[in-house]
């Protein structure tokens, strides 16, 4: 069967890139679609063809090669229109391996010969890594290619060569050099399929196909102009193309799992799952993933685009994908229900069998250019500077751990700077443990430092006494302080303070940003604050009643306080002066925070709203005091990696440095993936307008998210340090002290993620 796409009508040789490419996918929209898998690869095909023709076909290739040469912005908007428009993806993803390898070290005429091919899809390529005896450990390869005058004779065997039964080409990693294991000596060829001596043996995989093959090299001739590159230079090549596939391609990635957790939360509703309490936890979970993904290639993004350094980035990323995509079929699978029991192949399968046969291709995805242990590898030697693995010794880290991953904007790099310092001289761990017998005190002289340093009113409008700044830097200063593990009333505050502004409490706000302390009066539970249950009650003038573990409440000047008019039933927002109004201290799980019961006794209160106002004003300050509470367990996360790192890196055990144990450096990897996340997802959350459409929705994943990777990294800390992490003297309980404050200090974790799973639920119903 012919083409299904059809050709474009009208000129598409002029014009600027975005109205050819929007004809052809206005063109495409009209089009009816292929029907079976010959006709949707013929379809690919085709289309590849006309972007192609359309000079649309490559955003990121140079323009002398044939594509576009987009910066990243326009590239995002490029595959934001082709995601949205839901085209064929290029049949042949692995040429995009090669591709830029060309680009960078191929000569004129193996551009000219190989590039438009390959963008069309005329012809298809394999990848030759992969070897029996070199799978993730590449520099032990031991395929040869001797040089014979004008050609190469390669010997030797592949494996796990994806496409190899279809491919025209392979590019390949051969060694040139002397035998052994290393990467000098490796060249980088690139091998006709039809050449006489090559045999393709297909091997069955676990989703039922032949994905994958052997391929066997008996004497094969190449000619030496398929060199790429030197001759025994191939390894520095080869990283050429690994690190565009890892920098580069989540450009794309990012709109097609959001595309694909849309489909399985849809999968749910129809399969009447959307109400079952344990699959909205793991919808939430893949909800959380496709944000941190998205976050975290976000923030690479602005430092490319800013030509700084992204860091470690495509690396954490590479991890998270991969595991990312088995757990999302996993659920897919999960929520066919019965279903599940038939092949992908069998009539009745649901929705075709595509979700049983992603499970089990899935399988792969932590295996295939190197398994989820090289990647945990990978990020612990080379992102964080722990010990080799091999005995290599150690490098030096990416970033140090704990701080930033991306290199931060300057007046992000200047703030953590500035209040690192201050807090430095106030929270060594002997000042710490001080405020452990103070239930109802505050390092006052820090607060002050805080406070001549512009919080706690840096995001306040100037005209109310603030700063100015943005929310973002907010939320890296209250960062700085979690870090810290800084013993003042920060988050409380600050909660106290948005409630007060959103309600227009100009004065309170002028005072709060002058230093006076505060804090919201309010019950919670484990859905958050609590507003339709028990309240205080407003009698004519006078408030009575009393809330129980109230955050920063024995040592806040301001009293923001909740409560119901007892006439008519309505909300009332008032504030109080902490001299008229009894606060009992409560011990703190978190010995550098204050916690108590407010007694309430006929104290004749300042209202400032009524009614539905204090629901917007609840709704609006709700959001804000997510992300900056969740913020501060950013902070405490990654104060608990560093130190986990750096104990792993000085302490020895068995003549071992233990941060070359793989049982250590995996859990440190995985500790910085979920910091890393939990920081992309709070800052990503912290830019959004509060009237954004997903402003609640994204400040409920971060938060879950950040409160959750608190808890598990300071317990990990401790794990790693031992029995020299469980003793008092230690900080590192110190900071599972403040995370499992924060855990409840605004909903639980497990609470806030179901609340996410029915907002997307409600949008796809």
């Amino acid at each position: 069967m012919g083409s299904t796409t059809g050709p474009l009508e009208g000129p598409t040789a002029t014009g600027d890139w975005r109205d050819r490419l929007t004809a052809l996918l206005d063109a495409y929209a009209k089009r009816s679609r292929p029907m079976t898998s010959k006709e949707r690869a013929e379809s690919a095909r085709a289309w590849q063809s006309e972007l192609v023709d359309a000079g649309v076909a490559a955003p990121g290739w140079p323009t002398a090669v044939g594509g576009l040469d987009l910066g990243l912005e326009d590239q995002l908007d490029y595959y934001r229109m082709t995601s949205a428009a839901g085209v064929p993806k290029h049949p042949n993803p692995i040429a995009f391996i090669v591709a830029p390898t060309l680009i960078v070290y191929g000569t004129d005429v193996q551009k000219k010969r190989f590039l438009e091919p390959l963008l069309r899809a005329d012809e298809i390529w394999c990848q030759g890594f992969s070897e029996p005896g070199a799978g993730s450990d590449l520099a032990a390869l031991s395929t040869r290619a001797v040089r014979d005058g004008d050609n190469y004779r390669v010997t030797g065997q592949k494996i796990w060569t994806t496409q190899a039964d279809k491919a025209d080409w392979m590019f390949a990693l051969v060694r040139t050099g002397p035998p052994g294991r290393g990467t000098a000596g490796i060249s980088y060829l690139l091998i006709p399929m039809n050449s006489p001596g090559i045999d393709v043996r297909p091997l069955g995989d676990a989703s039922g196909g032949h994905h994958f093959a052997e391929v066997f090299f008996d004497d094969v001739v190449v000619p030496a102009h398929n060199l790429v590159g030197e001759e025994g230079e191939g390894w520095s090549v080869m990283r050429t193309s690994l690190g565009h596939e890892r920098a580069t391609a989540f450009l794309a990635d990012e709109f097609r799992y959001r595309g694909l957790v849309d489909k399985v939360f849809s999968l749910a509703i129809d399969r009447g799952y959307a109400d079952n309490a344990l699959v909205r936890q793991e919808l939430a979970v893949v909800e959380t993933g496709v944000r941190a993904i998205a976050a975290n290639s976000a923030r690479a993004l602005d430092a490319v685009l800013r030509e700084a350094d992204p860091g470690g980035v495509a690396s954490v990323n590479r991890l998270v994908k991969s595991e990312f995509e088995q757990r999302l079929h996993r659920l897919a699978q999960r929520l066919t229900g019965p279903g599940a029991a038939l092949s992908n192949r069998s009539d009745g399968a649901v929705d075709g069998g595509r979700w049983t046969y992603g499970y089990f291709m899935t399988r792969a995805s932590t295996i295939g250019a190197g398994t989820a242990e090289i990647q945990r590898n990978a990020i612990a030697e080379q992102v964080l500077g722990l010990p080799s693995h091999r005995g290599e010794g150690t490098r030096s880290a990416a970033v140090a751990p704990g701080r930033p991953l991306t290199q931060p904007e300057e007046d992000e790099v200047a703030l953590r700077e500035a209040l690192g310092k201050a807090l430095a001289s106030h929270t060594s761990t002997e000042q710490l443990l001080s405020w452990a017998p103070k239930t109802a005190d505050y390092d006052i002289g820090l607060w002050d430092e805080l406070v001549r340093f512009g919080l706690p009113g840096l995001s306040v409008p100037e005209e109310l006494g603030g700063g100015g700044a943005d929310m973002r830097l907010l939320a890296v200063a209250v960062e700085e302080a979690g870090y810290a593990v800084a013993p003042v009333p920060l988050v409380p505050t600050l909660i106290a303070l948005e409630v007060l502004r959103q309600a227009g409490a100009t004065a309170a706000v002028r005072a709060v940003c002058d230093g006076a302390t505060a804090a919201f009066i309010v019950p919670v539970d484990d859905n958050g604050w609590i507003v339709d249950g028990p309240l205080p009650t407003l009698d004519g003038t006078r408030l009575s009643g009393s809330v129980e573990r109230v955050p920063g409440a024995p040592v806040a000047d301001r009293l923001v306080i909740l409560a119901r008019d007892a006439a008519t039933g309505e909300l009332v927002l008032g504030i109080v002066q902490t001299t008229h109004v009894e606060v009992d201290p409560q011990e703190s799980v978190d010995v550098t925070g204050t916690i108590g019961v407010v007694v309430l006794d006929g104290v004749e209160p300042q209202v400032i709203a009524r009614g539905a106002e204090v629901t917007r004003i609840l709704d609006a300050a709700r959001r804000a005091a997510q992300v900056l509470l969740a913020a501060d367990s950013v902070g405490v996360a990654n104060r608990a990696l560093a130190l986990a790192v750096d104990w792993a890196g000085q302490r020895e055990q068995f003549g071992h440095l233990i941060g070359s144990y793989q049982a250590i450096s995996h859990r440190c990897a995985d500790m910085l993936v979920a910091a890393e996340g939990a920081r992309a997802q709070v800052l990503s959350a912290a830019e959004l307008d509060a009237n954004h459409a997903e402003a609640q929705l994204s400040s409920d994943v971060a938060a879950a998210a950040a409160l959750d990777a608190a808890v598990s990294a300071a317990e990990d800390c401790i794990q790693i340090h031992g029995g020299i992490g469980f003793t008092w003297e230690h900080p590192a309980h110190l900071l599972l002290r403040r995370a499992t404050a924060n855990q409840v200090a605004l909903g639980r974790p497990e609470n806030l993620r179901d609340r996410a799973a029915g907002a997307v639920l409600a949008r796809l119903s």
